[in-house]
């Protein structure tokens, strides 16, 4: 009985051990063929479902998601904390290069970013009144500043948890792009920080001028935070 008992633990073992292996080759093979592509559609700004119908083989779409939010968190188009408290990190930056005979390699080199952490915000109000002219003073404030720095506050994930019917209004007021983009992330209970790029600038731009958006734009160059108000 022992004995039987000790050959079908090995099984399993062996079954488990298998199990394993195939998980993390899958894993692998994924990130071998998917993984970068889907990043690299990402990086041109495309959404979860274009970048699912491009791809030439079958990827489930919450993979995509999951996919694409972790690198726009990695490449810092959306951060978890406010602006402004996050440390300072090294990064490594991947360079191709061309060798003999036309043979394309990758270098690394390690970056160090600037540090934003303690930035003292001079902080502005701005209230409806001026909402005929807020999209103009919002694109003024990135060029000044440049996007790359600049960032917007968002709460899609929890109007999306605790109103169900103002999510659904605020889709409505966005154009077939917009919508797509927004409803593609899988947006946290809790809110983010995406880069004011010109897609999210417009984004919020239509949602505040018609009253459905409360929330801060951060220019982190200017050291200014834009607090919005309806």
């Amino acid at each position: 009985m022992v004995k039987i008992m000790a050959v079908c633990n090995i099984g399993c073992l062996d079954i488990m051990d298998n199990k394993y292996f195939e998980n993390a080759l899958s894993g692998f093979a994924f990130d071998m063929a998917a993984g970068s592509a889907i990043c690299h559609l990402a990086d041109k700004g495309y959404t979860v479902k274009y970048i699912k119908e491009k791809l030439e083989y079958p990827v489930p779409f919450d993979k995509i998601q999951k996919t694409v939010w972790g690198y726009l968190l990695e490449e810092k188009v959306i951060l978890v904390e406010e602006p402004g408290k996050a440390s300072v990190k090294d990064k490594i930056v991947y360079m191709e290069k061309l060798g003999k005979y036309g043979r394309k390699s990758f270098c690394g080199k390690v970056v160090t970013e600037k540090d934003y952490s303690g930035i003292s915000w001079k902080v502005k109000e701005y209230g409806l009144m001026g909402k005929t002219g807020f999209s103009n003073y919002i694109a003024e404030k990135c060029f000044q500043n440049g996007r790359n720095t600049a960032y917007v506050s968002c709460d899609f994930g929890i109007i999306k948890r605790k109103n169900q019917c103002g999510y659904e209004k605020i889709l409505s007021l966005l154009d077939s792009r917009q919508k797509e983009y927004i409803e593609g992330l899988p947006w946290p209970d809790r809110r983010v920080y995406h880069q004011a790029d010109l897609r999210m600038q417009e984004i919020i731009g239509t949602l505040y001028e018609r009253g459905l958006y409360t929330g801060c734009f951060y220019f982190m160059e200017l050291g200014e935070k834009i607090v919005l108000h309806i």
